[in-house]
C-alpha cells in the first residue's frame, strides 16, 4: 500500500482524534491532495529531526489518518480534524517528492484472548482512578470514564490518554498484542498511582489551607 506520510512528535492511535495546523507547503499540498483523493495519510513520531524543515526521520510503526473537517484559512494554510484508524508499518521510503511517501503494510491486532478480556475489569477500575486524580490535580473532574468493551479498543483508549513519554506510547503502539499492551498500561498506571495520590493530597491541602489560591 502506498502511502503519504506526516512525521510529527506526537504518537496516535487509532480512535484517537488529533487536530493539526497545516503551514508548511509541502504538507498543503499533501493533504490537497488527500482531500482530493478521499485518501489517509500516515502519522509517525519523529525519532530523529524536526516536523519543520527536512530531515525527519520516522519510526517505521504509526497509524493512518482519515481526514475528517477542514478549516481553509489564509495563505493557503488549514487546520484539519483528524481520526487515526489502522496501524501499519513501513516497508520503504520514497524521498523523490516534496513530502515522505512510503510503501507499508498494514498491521492486524493479535486476536483478543478469555484473559484479554478478563482483564478489562481491572482495566476500568484503574484507568478511571488514574483519569479522576489526573484531572484533579489540574482542578477538572468528571463523573465517571466510558472505556470500550473490546480490550484492543480499550488498550487504545487508554494509551491515547496516558500522560507519559512518547517513547512510551510508541511501545504501546507497537505492541500488537491487546492482552499485553492493557497488562502493560495497568503497569505503568499502578507505578504512577501512588505518586500522584500524595500529589493531589498536597494540593487538596494547599487549597484548603488558603496558601497559592488565587482570588
Amino acid at each position: 500500500m502506498d502511502l503519504r506520510l506526516f512525521p510529527l512528535n506526537t504518537v496516535l492511535f487509532p480512535g484517537m482524534r488529533m487536530p493539526l495546523h497545516i503551514f508548511e507547503e509541502r504538507y498543503r499540498v499533501m493533504i490537497r491532495e488527500c482531500i482530493e483523493e478521499d485518501a489517509p495519510f500516515g502519522v509517525l513520531l519523529i525519532k530523529a529531526g524536526g516536523e519543520a524543515g527536512s530531515g525527519a526521520v520516522p519510526h517505521d510503526v504509526g497509524t493512518t489518518a482519515r481526514i475528517l473537517q477542514v478549516e481553509y484559512l489564509e495563505d493557503g494554510r488549514m487546520n484539519i480534524f483528524t481520526m487515526g484508524q489502522e496501524r501499519f508499518r513501513i516497508v520503504a521510503i520514497n524521498t523523490t517528492q516534496p513530502y515522505l511517501r512510503g510503501e507499508v503494510t498494514i498491521l492486524d491486532q493479535e486476536p483478543a484472548t478469555d484473559s484479554a478480556y478478563a482483564a478489562l475489569p481491572r482495566a476500568r477500575q484503574l484507568f478511571d482512578d488514574y483519569l479522576k486524580t489526573y484531572l484533579a490535580l489540574g482542578d477538572q473532574w468528571t463523573r465517571g470514564i466510558y472505556l470500550p468493551d473490546d480490550p484492543a479498543e480499550a488498550a487504545d483508549y487508554i494509551a491515547a490518554r496516558m500522560d507519559i513519554g512518547l517513547d512510551a506510547k510508541q511501545e504501546l503502539l507497537a505492541q500488537l498484542g491487546p492482552e499485553a499492551r492493557l497488562r502493560r498500561e495497568l503497569e505503568m498506571i499502578g507505578e504512577m498511582l501512588p505518586d500522584m495520590h500524595g500529589r493531589l493530597v498536597a494540593h487538596l491541602r494547599q487549597k484548603t489551607s488558603g496558601f497559592g489560591v488565587l482570588n
